[in-house]
C-alpha cells in the first residue's frame, strides 16, 4: 500500500466513513467548499482524516439551515470569534423554528379538540358552568363597516400572532362587551385567540375565573340574535346578574362546514 493510501482517504472510503455520498463530495469539490487535500496523477481525490471534521461541521450547519455558500464564507474566513458568531446564531434560529413548530402544534391540537367537542359535547340548552381563569391575545374590531374590513382585521390580529411567536390554541374567539350585550348590540368588540399561558403585552384580555351561562349556537353569523335571547331568558329565569363581557368561540366554522346553517359557536357570560 503506498503512502498516500495509508495517510488519506479515497473518495469511497471517506463518504462511507462520513455518512455522505461521493456525489456530495464531487460537489463540494466543484462549489469549492470541500477540496481534497491530494488528487494524484491520475486525477483521484485523496482526503485527509481531519477533513471528517471539517464534514461534521457542514452538516450540523447545514442542518442548522445554513447555506452551502454561508458554510463556504465560514471556511474562507475562518477563526474561534466567527465560530462562535456562526453557532450562536443558529442557535437563535433555532430556537425561533422550535417555537413556531410548538406553535403549529397547539394549533393543530386546537382544532382536534374544539372540533371533537363541537361533534359530541354540545350545550343546546342553556346551563351554568364553573370556569377557571383564561387569557386572550385581542385585537379591537369595534363596528366594522363590512366583511372586508373585518377580514382586514382578522388579518392584522394573525400578523401579530405570528410576528410575536404567541403560542395560543386553534379557535377564533370574539369579545363582546358587557354595555352590548344589554343594550342587545351583538357585534364584537374584539377578535382573539386563547393564550397557552399568559404573557406580558396591553393586548392581552383576561376572562376571570367564575360561573358562567353557556350556550352553542347553531347556524350562521346573522342568526345569533335568536340564541342570544333564549340565553337572556334564561339568565332572567334563574335571577342570574351578568357579570363579566361575554366570549363567543367558533367550534364550528367556514374550515369545517360548507354550510353557515351548521356553523357552532359557543356563547358564554359570567354571572351571579
Amino acid at each position: 500500500m503506498s503512502k498516500i493510501q495509508q495517510k488519506y482517504f479515497t473518495t469511497s472510503e471517506m463518504a462511507k466513513t462520513c455518512g455522505v455520498t461521493k456525489h456530495t463530495l464531487f460537489h463540494y469539490d466543484e462549489i469549492g467548499l470541500l477540496k481534497p487535500d491530494f488528487v494524484n496523477e491520475k486525477g483521484y481525490r485523496f482526503y485527509s482524516f481531519k477533513q471528517c471534521y471539517a464534514l461534521d461541521i457542514i452538516n450540523v450547519l447545514k442542518k442548522a439551515g445554513s447555506s452551502l455558500q454561508e458554510i463556504k464564507d465560514f471556511f474562507q474566513n475562518q477563526n474561534s470569534t466567527m465560530f462562535v458568531n456562526l453557532i450562536q446564531q443558529k442557535q437563535r434560529e433555532l430556537e425561533l423554528e422550535r417555537l413556531r413548530i410548538q406553535k403549529m402544534q397547539y394549533f393543530l391540537k386546537g382544532a382536534v379538540e374544539m372540533t371533537q367537542t363541537a361533534m359530541h359535547d354540545l350545550r343546546e340548552t342553556p346551563m351554568v358552568e364553573e370556569y377557571e381563569a383564561q387569557y386572550f391575545i385581542t385585537t379591537r374590531v369595534e363596528q366594522c363597516v363590512d366583511e372586508q374590513e373585518y377580514a382586514i382585521k382578522l388579518r392584522e390580529h394573525r400578523d401579530y400572532s405570528e410576528k410575536h411567536l404567541i403560542l395560543h390554541e386553534f379557535p377564533l374567539w370574539s369579545i363582546l362587551s358587557k354595555e352590548r350585550f344589554d343594550a342587545e348590540n351583538y357585534y364584537p368588540n374584539y377578535i382573539a385567540y386563547k393564550l397557552i399561558s399568559p404573557i406580558q403585552t396591553e393586548k392581552m384580555v383576561t376572562r376571570p375565573k367564575g360561573r358562567y351561562a353557556v350556550l352553542d349556537h347553531i347556524g350562521s353569523y346573522e342568526s345569533m340574535s335568536s340564541t342570544y335571547s333564549a340565553l337572556k331568558q334564561y339568565m332572567n329565569s334563574k335571577g342570574l346578574r351578568v357579570c363579566t363581557d361575554v366570549y363567543e368561540v367558533e367550534m364550528l366554522n367556514y374550515l369545517t362546514e360548507e354550510d353557515p346553517d351548521n356553523f357552532i359557536i359557543r356563547i358564554s357570560v359570567g354571572v351571579s
